[in-house]
């Protein structure tokens, strides 16, 4: 035992020393208040042991440029300042703090980063709770995990063009954090739970060129309301959206391949989700969505969990006949209803909710960069009276005060009287009256919109 005891002692001793020899410099040499390490032609900034409010980094110590720094203070206790203003010969900031232990700094509520800094190191701005807005520098490439965790007063920070790589749990914890638009950012890749319980998060947009939306990204984001990830992500991890309980919608890109288990689990505002044509595999993605109304779910998803939408006791799924969807519905006894739309390479919202195409035997189709939608399909979406004269093949519809009739093969339509101009004629595709989804729905007064990401036609009205 005493044997036992001796060995566990010295190796505590041993792995102690080595922590030591790892956070401690090699050589410290001071100038003024400032402690650094002269790496040849570089210098590493260590410490500062002055008591000044606006820290001022010197670009230059011992007559060599100041290219890192590497620490300011061991504890919260020792760092006082108000402002830290780095100069443009650093290239990399790695810890402000040496030794945190999950604290970080109370008084600092500005940082002034230079063009020319390339690396946020790991942890650097960790727990910085009054630091509000962070400009980055265009030149920036990398942020390191935790670099800023829990700055929960943070509202904004811009992501430069440049980025490439925003670390495990960087922004986690930025309470205070309204928006996140990485669209700029063309190279960037995300680790995961870059944004995990940022709760006043109410945007983001995704990097244009990203492939995952990683594990946790967005965990209890309970403020988000709109996301825009882009027509390149091909797999939404466990956990993504988990608990964004204010996202009540979300349009899925038609590169989606695989959603993996719970990532949009417990999101309570979920009405219904289309999941997009050409998705192979679906978990246990929408488990505990109490609202969620409708999921529809096409033929290509030929691994679908039964647990798809477990707990979310609302939910109908739509799929076509003989179909995996189907056939899991049938062995788990989930309540399902057959929607041969369900493999329509577009999609057409209205107020939010899903058009079915089902009845109508015809999806919708895009000529000369126009979606046209099946005639009756729109009219009586929107709640209009349709009427169709075969001699003239013409149909007029009317709701309210509003009178439209439009002819097969004719370039302009008639609103109560007035030609509007239709630069792709209504037309019969198999055997049904095909008509321009927009020109129609913006008769009636309503505003249409398309996502390129989702292919999806999007009509909205009050």
């Amino acid at each position: 035992m005493r044997k036992h005891l001796l060995r566990a002692l010295l190796f505590g001793a041993v792995f102690a020393a080595a922590i030591a020899l790892m956070t401690l410099p090699a050589s410290a040499l001071t100038e003024g208040d400032w402690e650094f390490q002269l790496l040849d032609s570089e210098v590493t900034i260590t410490g500062y042991t002055g008591s000044d409010e606006d820290i001022v980094v010197p670009s230059t110590l011992a007559g060599t440029p100041v290219t890192a720094v590497q620490y300011l203070a061991n504890s919260p206790d020792d760092l006082t300042a108000r402002s830290i203003t780095f100069p443009s010969s650093v290239k990399s900031i790695n810890r402000i703090l040496c030794y945190a232990y999950g604290s970080g700094s109370d008084t600092v509520t500005q940082i002034n980063l230079p063009e020319g800094l390339e690396s946020i190191g790991s942890h650097a701005f960790e727990n910085f709770n009054a630091l509000e807005s962070v400009t980055l520098p265009s030149t920036l490439k990398t942020i390191g995990s935790d670099a800023f965790y829990s700055c929960d007063a943070l509202r904004e920070i811009n992501f430069p063009a440049g980025l490439e790589s925003l670390g495990e749990d960087a922004l986690r914890y930025c309470t205070s954090l309204i928006s996140a638009d990485m669209s700029k950012c063309t190279a960037l890749t995300l680790e995961s739970g870059v944004f995990d319980n940022c709760s006043s998060l109410v945007s983001a947009k995704l990097p244009p060129n990203a492939d995952t939306v990683t594990y946790g990204c967005f965990h209890y984001c309970s403020s988000l309301t709109d996301v825009e990830i882009p027509n390149s992500v091909t797999r939404i991890r466990d956990f993504a959206f988990s608990e964004c309980t204010s996202l009540a919608s979300v349009i899925l890109p038609t590169s989606l391949k695989t959603l993996d288990g719970n990532a949009f689990s417990y999101c309570s505002s979920l009405v219904e989700v289309t999941i997009p044509y050409g998705t192979e595999s679906v978990g246990g993605t929408f488990m505990e969505c109490p609202n969620l109304q409708a999921l529809y779910v096409p033929d290509t998803v030929t691994n679908l969990s039964w647990k798809v939408a477990v707990y979310s006791d609302n939910c109908v799924i739509y799929c076509s006949a003989g179909s995996t969807a189907a056939e899991v519905c049938q062995s788990h006894s989930l309540s399902y209803l057959t929607d041969s739309s369900v493999n329509s390479l577009i999609t057409v919202l209205y107020n939010g909710k899903r058009i079915s195409f089902h009845s109508y035997e015809q999806n919708p189709e895009i000529i000369d960069n126009r979606t046209l939608v099946p005639l009756r399909a729109i009219f009586e979406a929107m709640g209009a009276d349709v009427e169709w004269d075969q001699s003239t093949q013409t149909a007029t519809s009317t709701r309210g005060g509003t009178t439209v009739k439009i002819t097969i093969g004719a370039n302009e339509m008639y609103k109560n009287g007035s030609a509007v101009a239709v630069d792709v004629p209504a037309q019969i595709i198999n055997n049904r009256t095909m008509v321009p989804v927009r020109v129609i729905a913006e008769a009636f007064g309503a505003d249409v919109q398309w996502n390129q990401n989702g292919r999806t036609v999007l009509i909205t009205e009050t």
